[in-house]
């Protein structure tokens, strides 16, 4: 399962770097075992667009590991609402400017 442990997640949160793409904030370190964290915290809205939110999220990190991609990610959204289109550009930008 690509999720992190509580252990796991203290250790990347605090060691990891961080870079806000669009309107996602990424906390990102590299690991040869890459594995997802989410904080999608009840600002964000109602518990079917938090979830809807994090299996969007789930969905574009299955396909990034899928392509090589070697970092365990944790990802907090900083606005409401964020839309299929916006999750999508804001991982293909993550990737060039970890690879950059």
């Amino acid at each position: 399962k690509p999720s992190l442990s509580n252990s796991q997640f203290k250790v990347v949160f605090t060691e990891a770097k961080s870079l806000q793409v669009g309107d996602l904030l990424f906390r990102y370190i590299k690991d040869v075992n890459p594995k997802l964290g989410l904080i999608v915290s009840k600002k964000y809205g109602n518990a079917v667009n938090r979830n809807l939110f994090k299996r969007r999220c789930r969905t574009c990190f299955q396909t990034l590991v899928k392509n090589g991609f070697s970092h365990t990610l944790i990802i907090s959204p900083k606005k409401q609402k964020i839309t299929w289109a916006e999750i999508n550009i804001s991982f293909n930008k993550l990737i060039g400017r970890i690879n950059a």
